[in-house]
Order: structure tokens, then C-alpha cells, then sequence
């Protein structure tokens, strides 16, 4: 799974994107005094942390892994709406209920926070809110680049992106113009994710390898000898830029957080 190590988390690559997230936008001074404040948790792949119509007691700084926001269809068919990576805050702005299902994709290590202890800190220290309203701001984008996806691109153009834009958030080691990147969600959660179904997402990675877009290494790692190229291929066919299907994420995200759970 993703790593913090000596306060950095390791992925291989340089930063992406860091203004939107939370984390990212608060001092150093501030991340130290928000870790001496709550307390880190180490919790397993599919944790429940709370329900859709619960409202959360806590909030909680993601530092490795990935979480995943999901509702259920009337017919029972899960629909994961946001992958959320490290860096993230989760739980804020929650008045009565959460609204949706928050689990652990994969293992976690989370920075949780007594709602009551943050909202006094949030009084006492603007910065919070406005690293809160980036990370919004950039999570609302995600979520309607997402709807134009699922609206207008193929399942194989929307898993392109989704591949490509993993490069930034999981672990990759680089070379060359590609790579091999390290898959760390499941294939249900991607098919979900994507809006299709774990016989297609195997279906269409075999699809991938045919075309010369990807090299299968083993169920979880990819060799991809072209990361623009697979872009390029997860675009829209009108030429427009294809979706962040999962948010871009810095190399350093996490810095500054006590290891010592």
C-alpha cells in the first residue's frame, strides 16, 4: 500500500497539484499542532467508518491508502462517487447527515480529530477553512469531470484515464516516458469507480496489452511504456482533456505527521 515514511509519502514521482488538498495547504507549525491534537489509526481494507445517514463524530486527515465514498441504488448496485488519497480531509462540513457511506478501499492510516476539538481549532485559526474550501472547490471538479465521463466517454477511454492519472497517485516507478505503476485498489472498486463491471475492466486491460498501452506484469503491477500516449487514448473523441477519474496527488502530501500510533 501507499507508505509515509520519516513524514513524506513515497511514491516515486514529483509534485502534482498540491492546492487543492488539505493537508497540503496548512503549515507546518499547523500539521504539527493538528497531530499533537488527535491521534493516528491504522484501520483494515473495508472498515466501515460510517454510514450514509450517520453524522460523523470525527473528522480525519487520510495519510496512507485510499478511501472510497460509495452510495447504494434502490436494486442494491453500489456506485463509488469519490476515491479519496492521501492528504485528504474527510468528515468536514457534515451538519446532520454524512450523506454517504465512507469505507477504507485498502489499508488506511488516518489523523482522526474530535469533531468538537476541530471546530474550536477551526475558530481559532482561519487557515483551516481556507484549506478546506481548496480541497471542496477541487473535489467538486473531480466530481463533474467525473459525470462527464460516465456520460460521455467509453468504459476503455474512461479506464485509459483512470490508468493514467493512477501514475500520479499510486505507487509508480518512472523511466523513460512510461513507467510501472502499482495498482493498489481492487477491481471491484475500479469497476465501480468507472461505472462497468469487473468482467470488462479484465476484459479491457487484456484490450490494453493488445494495443501496446500497457504491459501486464502481474494482476496488480503495469509497465506503461507511454503515459501521454494512454492519456491521449482516455480522452473524448471531440479532443477535450481527459477527466482527473482520481484526483492528482504530491509526492509529500502527508509530511509533517508523527509516525507513532
Amino acid at each position: 500500500m501507499s507508505k509515509v515514511l520519516d513524514g513524506h509519502r513515497t511514491t516515486g514521482i514529483s509534485q502534482v497539484g498540491a492546492a487543492e488538498f488539505f493537508w497540503d495547504g496548512l503549515s507546518p507549525q499547523l500539521r504539527t499542532r493538528m497531530t499533537a491534537l488527535g491521534r493516528i489509526v491504522d484501520l483494515p481494507a473495508d472498515h466501515l467508518l460510517w454510514e450514509e445517514d450517520q453524522r460523523p463524530g470525527f473528522v480525519a486527515v487520510l495519510l496512507s491508502g485510499f478511501l472510497r465514498m460509495l452510495r447504494y441504488s434502490a436494486d442494491g448496485r453500489r456506485q463509488i462517487m469519490v476515491i479519496v488519497p492521501p492528504g485528504e480531509l474527510v468528515g468536514e462540513g457534515v451538519e446532520t447527515r454524512a450523506g454517504y457511506r465512507l469505507e477504507a478501499a485498502t489499508p488506511v492510516r488516518l489523523l482522526r480529530l474530535e469533531r468538537a476539538a476541530f471546530e474550536r481549532l477551526m475558530e481559532e485559526v482561519p487557515d483551516i477553512g481556507r484549506s478546506i474550501y481548496r480541497q471542496c472547490v477541487g473535489r467538486l471538479d473531480r466530481l463533474q469531470r467525473m459525470t462527464w465521463a460516465l456520460g460521455l466517454q467509453s468504459p476503455e477511454e474512461r479506464l485509459c484515464a483512470f490508468l493514467a492519472n493512477a501514475c500520479q497517485v499510486m505507487p509508480f516507478e518512472p523511466g523513460g516516458a512510461g513507467g510501472i505503476l502499482t495498482m493498489e485498489l481492487p477491481r471491484a472498486d475500479i469497476a465501480d469507480y468507472l461505472g462497468t463491471t469487473r468482467e470488462t475492466i479484465s476484459r479491457l486491460t487484456h484490450k490494453l496489452k493488445a494495443a501496446g498501452l500497457i504491459v501486464i506484469l502481474d494482476p496488480r503491477r503495469f509497465e506503461i511504456p507511454d503515459i501521454d500516449r494512454l492519456a491521449r487514448a482516455g480522452a473524448c473523441l471531440s479532443g477535450r482533456a481527459a477527466p482527473a477519474l482520481v484526483a492528482p496527488r504530491i509526492a509529500q502530501g502527508t509530511q509533517g505527521v508523527q509516525q507513532t500510533a
